[in-house]
C-alpha cells in the first residue's frame, strides 16, 4: 500500500468488520465526527495497528508541527498524523478506525489504500462520522443528515431535501471511492449551530444515537449526556445576554419547528452561498481569529 504503515500482520480473525472514519477539518463542525469516535474507541477496546504515512498526507507548512521548548532543550515534534485503530464491540463484530487529521495531500492514494484494507479484512460496510455548521438552533436537538450508498438506509436514517454543491472534504472523497469500490457506505453527517464556536457535544451524541441505532449496539453516554446539558446551560447564559443572538436563535427556531412539522430533517438546508460564508466562518474559528458564543 502507498501510505499505510502497519505495525505488524493484520488480524485474520475479525468477525463481520465495519470500516469507521473520522476526520477533523471542515467537516467536523464542533469537533461532533472526532468526539464521537473518540468515544467508540473508549468504549470497543481500542488497539492502535498503524497509522499512515505523514510525509505523503500533510503540507508541513500549513499544519506546522508542535514543538516543545523546555529552557532551550527541544522535545520531540508532535506530527499531524492518522492511525488506524482496531475496536472490538461488545456485541460480537469488529471495527477498523481511521481518524485524525484531514489531509492535505494524497488523497487519492489514500483512498485506494482504505480500499486495499478493507478487502484485506473483508470490509463490506463503511461508517463515517462528521459534522457539518448549519443555520440550526442550540435550542432544538441536534439532528443527522445522510449519505448513503443505498435507497433503503435513506429510507431507515432520512436524507437531506435539497441538491447543493459543496467544497468536498478528504472524507467524502473516501466515502465516494468505498462506495464505487462496493461497499455499503453511511456518512453521518450532525448539524452543528453555526453560531457556536469551540466543542458542541450534542452533535456528537447525535452521532453515536444513530450508529447505535443503525448497529443495534449498546454504547454508554451517560457522561455525555451530562456534557450535552452542561453545555447547553452555559450556550443559554452566552445567548441570553445578546438581544441580538437571542433574536437570531429565535427566527432559527421558528423555521425549525415549521420544517420539523413538515417532516423534514430540522430546519432548512442553507443555500450554496450560505454554505460557503457558513464554511468561512467555521475556518475563521479554527484558527482562533473569531469567536462568537461558545
Amino acid at each position: 500500500m502507498e501510505t499505510l504503515r502497519l505495525d505488524g500482520p493484520l488480524d485474520e480473525t475479525l468477525v463481520d468488520p465495519l470500516l469507521l472514519l473520522a476526520f477533523d477539518g471542515w467537516t467536523d463542525a464542533g469537533r461532533g465526527g472526532t468526539t464521537a469516535a473518540a468515544l467508540l474507541a473508549d468504549a470497543w477496546h481500542a488497539r492502535t495497528i498503524g497509522s499512515f504515512d505523514p510525509d505523503a498526507l500533510f503540507d508541513y507548512r500549513d499544519r506546522r508541527p508542535l514543538l516543545h521548548i523546555d529552557r532551550g532543550v527541544l522535545g520531540e515534534p508532535d506530527w499531524p498524523g492518522v492511525s488506524l485503530i482496531q475496536l472490538s464491540a461488545p456485541e460480537g463484530f469488529d471495527a477498523l478506525l481511521i481518524t485524525g487529521t484531514e489531509p492535505d495531500l494524497g488523497w487519492q492514494a489514500l483512498s485506494r489504500d482504505i480500499v486495499e484494507l478493507a478487502r484485506l479484512v473483508g470490509a463490506e460496510r463503511y461508517i463515517g462520522l462528521g459534522a457539518v455548521p448549519g443555520p440550526v438552533p442550540h435550542t432544538r436537538p441536534a439532528r443527522v443528515i445522510t449519505t448513503a450508498s443505498r435507497e433503503d438506509l435513506f429510507g431507515e436514517l432520512g436524507r437531506p431535501h435539497e441538491e447543493v454543491v459543496v467544497p468536498a472534504s478528504c472524507q467524502v472523497i473516501i466515502e465516494s471511492t468505498l462506495r464505487d469500490a462496493g461497499l455499503t457506505t453511511l456518512g453521518l453527517w450532525a448539524r452543528v449551530p453555526h453560531y457556536v464556536a469551540g466543542e458542541y457535544p450534542a452533535g456528537a451524541q447525535a452521532l453515536l444515537q444513530r450508529v447505535a441505532a443503525h448497529l443495534d449496539a449498546a454504547i454508554d453516554m451517560t457522561e455525555l449526556g451530562l456534557e450535552v446539558a452542561e453545555h447547553r446551560e452555559r450556550l443559554d447564559a452566552a445567548a441570553s445576554a445578546s438581544t441580538e443572538i437571542t433574536e437570531h436563535v429565535r427566527q432559527l427556531e421558528t423555521a425549525f419547528d415549521a420544517e420539523l412539522d413538515a417532516g423534514g430533517m430540522g430546519g432548512p438546508l442553507p443555500t450554496g452561498d450560505e454554505i460557503a460564508a457558513e464554511l468561512q466562518r467555521f475556518l475563521q474559528d479554527q484558527r482562533g481569529d473569531d469567536h462568537t458564543t461558545d
